[in-house]
């Protein structure tokens, strides 16, 4: 009867500890992005390096790891300086929110706007301009 009461006694703990830690607020992502510039271009980098280096590099040149030296086109060198000459954030948003085809590119980069948040989006912008201009931030 005692390990019964013991036991009872250790799982509403247990419980009420786990409940405790889930009811206290949590900051949201997007405000921490925009309180902490460092979390904000760590977030964009690991976002890129994950989704986006595969097929254009680690670099953003355009040669990925896996996938890029099959791929016809070839994926889309950031690096180049003439990139950003005709694409605008609004452009790019779009780019990756509904894929490169949406905005005349090509077919082969698949719409990204169910996987990544709107703040996310905005990330992986500000990762390709600093990948184009090599201006590597912190």
């Amino acid at each position: 009867m005692m390990k019964i009461k013991l036991s009872l006694v250790l799982i509403v703990t247990f419980w009420l500890m786990v409940t405790a830690g889930c009811s206290q607020p949590h900051e949201s992502q997007p405000e921490l992005l925009q309180q902490n510039p460092e979390y904000s271009i760590r977030k964009g980098r690991d976002l890129f390096s994950h989704y986006c280096s595969p097929c254009h590099g680690e670099t953003g040149d355009g040669f990925g790891q896996y996938f890029a030296y099959g791929l016809q086109p070839r994926p889309a060198d950031f690096t180049a300086a003439d990139f950003l000459d005709e694409r605008d954030d609004q452009r790019l948003f779009l780019s990756i929110s509904e894929s490169s085809e949406a905005v005349g590119g090509s077919k082969m980069c698949p719409p990204w706007g169910k996987t990544f948040t709107e703040e996310e989006i905005k990330l992986l912008i500000n990762r390709i301009k600093e990948l184009n201009t090599g201006e590597e931030s912190y």
